[in-house]
């Protein structure tokens, strides 16, 4: 059983002996945080903050009144407001050393103690809660603004000796994936989006940090641009939902290992992608993708994202439309599932190539190191109904356990910082369905936008996806969209035993509930438009975020054509080789 003493040497091995004695209080807010939310969460503490509220029974409550609340804040803000030369960091607080001093006499105290059901709070539980408030309130805008005086020295130790050229963006290729300097074995700190309007849990602590796991258990990079923001974002963000492929062949679908064994591997072949060598017919892919890019923007719609659905390209070819979309003013970014990573492994990939992190220019000489990229975290197990559904039994007996056949090295989610105020983040198929390992990532930090790139069925209200989509739209109240291409919604419409269907899309947020994305016929494409929205939040201890969240709400989507004479005809086939 850890003592508080033995919990902030866990986390902070090489500490100073004034700091590890509770003597001088760590200078980063990060610090003070991790450590604070650290014990709280061990302890059990944090579930006995309540605002001060007229509550019916005062039974061990952390009681947060008004007082202790305004002075949390106003500490906080002027650590934050502090100024001091360029590379310091500001002297930490007196109320700050007054707390941490206030440990000493607690330093052999265990983190937790079976209670008896009329003990009082340990005396330490306040003291650690005040210090949570302050360094939350002193870390406003951390990650998001570029210049804040506590996030700027964690990117620099990341960028050092970095040549900002085109050719080279560790910043972004290396986005830091803690904040603090606590062993990130142990926890790690991320900027933080969301605050979850409901429940008692530690995430409704803090608007502006996020306590994630080790990143042993999952990597979380904080990716910022290295350039300075240009002007005000625009209000609207247009979306180009593109549900390549639109056929999927039951060949596609390939048995691998020993035939005899109950359990199973199977592979995908992209049949819809023209083959490497076939420079034509990539060529023929990318301008039917950039007009219909320009018959979205007719009528002075916005196309700021495009978007394929899981395993829809490979590599070299998103590299290709990637480079044909950094010409076209106002696309922001390419997201799309491939089947390769930069280093030729064959897998499941979500690949993200983020032009709005190049600054005003779009820089197309290194384009490729913008491109994040990272592994599925869950194998697809096809079910025997899927098997079914899909019409694959003659590739695929159903009498066996299917399993993708993935090689899982890492685990690991990219949070974008887009727009100055928003966190975007993707997700490939069963991510979004698994509670470990991103789920405690996505519920901490609270991304503005969740892509989830689907190969599955149509996306209806009452299956899987937009039940998940709708936890994470509740707490942390993130913005969720599902999205599967046109292929497999095809094969099960075939099957003629459910109703025909052309959901590709759902979209989730919190203010207008569920929205299903239909595609029109004859339309080969939806464009999805959306909303800023700002929403006032709430800790559990009582502090509002004055109205600084963000969140993005559905305002409408409709069908896109491409020109007849830009289609190959491969694209209705799904044989493109």
């Amino acid at each position: 059983m850890l003592t508080l003493g033995e919990a902030f040497r866990l986390l902070f091995p090489d500490a100073s002996r004034q700091i590890l004695g509770f003597v001088e209080a760590p200078v980063l807010p990060a610090d003070i945080f991790a450590f604070a939310a650290y014990v709280l969460e061990a302890s059990g503490a944090y579930h006995h903050v309540t605002p001060e509220s007229g509550a019916p029974s005062p039974d061990r409550q952390i009681i947060v009144d008004g007082k202790m609340r305004a002075r949390a804040i106003r500490v906080g803000k002027s650590w934050r407001e502090s100024t001091v030369p360029p590379g310091k960091l500001p002297s930490v607080p007196a109320r700050i050393t007054k707390l941490w001093r206030g440990l000493q006499p607690f330093s052999s105290e265990l983190a937790f103690t079976n209670l008896a059901p009329d003990a009082v709070c340990p005396s330490w539980w306040p003291i650690m809660v005040e210090l949570l408030m302050i360094s939350d309130e002193a870390s406003r805008h951390v990650g998001f603004v570029a210049d804040n005086i506590f996030y700027a020295p964690v990117v620099e130790a990341f960028t050092e000796g970095d040549v900002i050229s085109g050719r080279e963006f560790r910043r972004i290729q290396s986005g830091p994936a803690t904040i603090s300097t606590a062993d990130p074995s142990i926890v790690c700190v991320q900027p933080k989006s969301r605050t979850p309007a409901v429940g008692c849990t530690m995430r409704s602590l803090s608007h502006h940090l996020a306590l994630l796991p080790g990143q042993g258990s999952v990597r979380a990079s904080w990716v910022t641009s290295p350039f300075e923001a240009d002007g005000a974002a625009p209000q609207n963000l247009g979306l180009l939902l593109i549900p390549y492929p639109y056929a999927v062949d039951a060949s596609v679908f390939v048995a691998a290992g020993d035939a005899r064994n109950r359990w199973g591997w199977f592979g995908v072949e992209q049949q819809w992608l023209p083959a490497i060598g076939d420079s034509e017919g990539r060529k023929a892919f990318v301008i039917f993708v950039l007009d219909l890019v320009r018959a979205a923007r007719k009528g002075e719609r916005r196309v700021d994202g495009v978007v394929l659905p899981e395993l829809s390209l490979d590599l070299p070819l998103f590299r290709q439309l990637a480079r044909a979309l950094a010409e076209e003013s106002g696309v922001d970014f390419l997201i799309s599932g491939i089947s390769s990573d930069r280093h030729g492994r064959e897998g499941n990939f979500v690949a993200i190539a983020p032009f709005f992190l190049t600054g005003e220019g779009k820089l197309t000489g290194g384009l490729d190191q913008l491109f994040l990229i990272r592994e599925k975290h869950h194998r697809w197990k096809l079910t025997e109904p899927q098997i079914k559904d899909y019409q694959i039994e003659a590739a695929l007996p159903p009498s066996r356990s299917w399993w993708e056949h993935l090689n899982l090295l890492g685990r690991g989610l990219d949070l974008l910082v887009y727009r100055g105020g928003t966190s975007l983040t993707t997700l490939i198929c069963e991510d979004l369905a698994r509670v470990d390992p991103c789920q405690a990532v996505l519920r901490a930090v609270g991304p503005n936008l969740v892509v989830a790139l689907l190969m599955d069925g149509p996306q209806l209200e009452g299956r899987w996806p937009a039940r998940y989509a709708t936890v994470l739209a509740e707490d942390p109240g993130s913005s969720v969209l599902t999205f599967t291409s046109l292929g497999l919604i095809e094969r099960q419409n075939q099957a003629k035993k459910y109703p025909q269907s052309s959901a590709i899309g759902l979209w989730k947020d919190e203010a207008h509930g569920v929205q299903r994305l239909e595609l029109p016929r004859s339309s080969d494409a939806v464009h999805l438009v959306l909303k800023a929205d700002t929403k006032t939040e709430h800790t559990l201890d009582g502090r509002s975020d004055d109205a600084n969240a963000h969140r993005w709400v559905f305002e409408g989507y409709e069908g896109i054509s491409a020109d007849p004479l830009a289609k190959p005809k491969w694209l209705s086939t799904g044989k493109a080789r």
